[in-house]
């Protein structure tokens, strides 16, 4: 992946040739990657795997996990892991009793990784603690809200790599 560089790309494209957004789409960007790196995100997410006995990569696994089992070379290629970081991620998940490995079903040379009842029991509590929104979510009216999901929607759906499993769920709109 390579990052644009301020400097050099012409007017609305990168020096690849590839174009760059608006300077609204920019900046929707910038608060997303604001929140998720500087808001409530990152205190949120090592204290729900703090509480989960959990490290960030094993929830994430445990997350799509939640789709049903994985070759161990589909997590490595969905989370872009090294093998053997991955490998060790498995050895601690196995040890705290949340995911086992097992033979894989069609490929004996491969392996796939399944989530356990304790690991379903852990990921309920942890999705439970994760989707409690902040307050700065809950500022918004009830049609804000709605709306502002609506729009990350279409923004999740237009991204390919978000798993399944990952991916938040349509609700209705308010009454009004």
């Amino acid at each position: 992946m390579t990052i644009p560089d301020r400097a050099t790309p012409a007017a609305g494209q990168r020096a690849d040739g590839a174009v760059l957004g608006t300077d609204a789409a920019r900046e929707a960007w910038r608060a997303m990657l604001a929140l998720t790196f500087g808001g409530q995100a990152p205190s949120r997410m090592h204290a729900v795997c703090h509480a989960c006995d959990l490290t960030p990569a094993a929830l994430k696994i445990l997350l799509l996990l939640s789709g049903g089992p994985r070759p161990m070379r589909e997590l490595v290629e969905t989370f872009r892991h090294d093998p053997s970081y991955l490998t060790s991620v498995i050895d601690l998940m196995e040890r705290r009793g949340v995911a086992r490995r097992e033979p894989h079903p069609t490929d004996r040379r491969a392996k796939r990784v399944v989530m356990t009842e304790e690991g379903e029991r852990v990921l309920a509590h942890a999705e439970e603690l994760l989707s409690v929104p902040p307050a700065s979510v809950q500022m918004l009216t009830p049609d804000e809200q709605h709306q502002l999901l609506a729009l990350l929607m279409r923004v999740v759906d237009a991204e390919p790599g978000i798993h399944p499993a990952m991916r938040p769920r349509p609700v209705p709109a308010p009454s009004g």
